[in-house]
């Protein structure tokens, strides 16, 4: 669960807001595409880059399904991206046993170490690590990120900020690398936690979409704490990666199905819940939004409907906004039967931000100020 902090921690903190984002691959993809270095310079952490890396170190048994089925979508979809909608296939087909489904998996488990160990060497960790100093990225993105919105949004989110309040941020990284925790370390550059001789404010929060029609944008005095979880395991950890499925229905004492579910694994009920419960503002970035990733999608849905919680969703060259309030929508698995009304309430606490140049004020690769 998110923190809760009062004045005995922050001496003039009047309201705390908790913000939930979660990241994607398109994340690393996006970074990965613009430093270009080290030992596998131009590519990227894409699951077509990871297969043709097995190719071509011949890694993998070629009677592993996983890699049989992958050569089947590559040899007619050289843009396939998601590996694990094969995993989903395979196991409601019910066509192959699923131990030998199992085994595969893991078999690429150590050849997804292997290839983002060789992907992410230290020669670009550190020209990340130095940009993002230079650039006060960090800071950037927590404190602007509101001017990726028009002028013209009706978010609700900045009319409940204020002078010395909290800005609460945990972002759940579903990439196996520390590519996102490097972005946002709060290094000495960027972040002092007691920037002020007789104020303990260490932040600046920028309320208005779009940005300030005048030289002087309206900033709050504010307070700044971020949290960094890897749910689905990291790449130090090779047994910790958790490739799988979301199903919504599935008996966790007997089921032969739950070996693959992700949500099972990572406990996400007992660990993640009470986050949701308690948040805002959720934010999603570099994210396919698709079904294997439904269980999360899911519990934003119910937030914004029982909360009023609001969703900023980042596409990478996107469909019409309405079109990705529609493929949300279509990927929360347990609202598939939800009443009309309910659906239409929720799109309309959805906003999207569309780009194609990763500069965006959050977690973009430029500096902007």
């Amino acid at each position: 669960m998110f923190g809760k902090y009062d004045k005995k921690t922050f001496n003039e903190i009047k309201s705390q807001h908790n913000i939930m984002v979660l990241v994607g691959n398109g994340f690393d993809i996006a970074l990965l595409n613009k430093y270009k270095t080290g030992k596998m310079k131009g590519k990227t952490s894409s699951y077509s880059d990871f297969y043709e890396y097995i190719k071509y170190y011949n890694l993998c048994d070629e009677k592993n399904i996983l890699f049989k089925k992958m050569t089947e979508q590559m040899s007619y979809d050289s843009n396939w991206s998601d590996f694990e909608l094969i995993i989903n296939a395979l196991v409601l087909e019910g066509k192959i046993q699923q131990n030998k489904i199992e085994k595969s998996i893991d078999e690429f488990q150590n050849c997804f170490t292997r290839f983002l160990n060789d992907l992410v060497d230290a020669d670009l960790l550190l020209k990340i690590n130095s940009d993002v100093q230079e650039k006060k990225l960090a800071t950037q993105s927590l404190g602007h990120f509101l001017n990726d919105l028009e002028s013209s949004c009706d978010i609700e989110f900045p009319s409940k900020t204020n002078y010395y309040d909290l800005y609460n941020f945990v972002f759940f990284n579903f990439n196996y690398t520390a590519l996102l925790d490097n972005y946002l370390y709060l290094d000495k550059t960027q972040f002092d936690p007691h920037y002020w001789k007789n104020a303990d404010r260490n932040f600046q929060f920028y309320p208005e979409c779009g940005g300030s029609s005048g030289k002087n944008p309206t900033n709050w005095s504010s307070y700044l704490l971020t949290d960094i979880i890897h749910p689905h395991g990291i790449q130090e950890i090779p047994r910790s990666i958790l490739f799988g499925i979301d199903m919504d229905v599935y008996d966790k004492g007997r089921s032969k199905e739950k070996r693959f579910v992700k949500s099972y694994w990572a406990q996400y009920d007992i660990k993640y819940q009470s986050y949701f419960d308690e948040a805002e503002l959720f934010i999603i970035f570099g994210m396919s939004l698709s079904i294997t990733d439904g269980w999360w999608l899911d519990q934003i849905f119910d937030t914004i409907l029982s909360e009023n919680a609001e969703l900023i969703i980042y596409k990478y060259k996107a469909e019409k906004e309405e079109d990705v309030k529609n493929i949300f929508i279509q990927s929360c698995i347990r609202h598939r039967d939800s009443r009309k009304e309910d659906i239409e309430l929720v799109k309309r606490r959805i906003y999207v931000v569309s780009f194609e140049h990763n500069n965006t004020y959050f977690l973009g690769l430029e500096k902007k100020e």
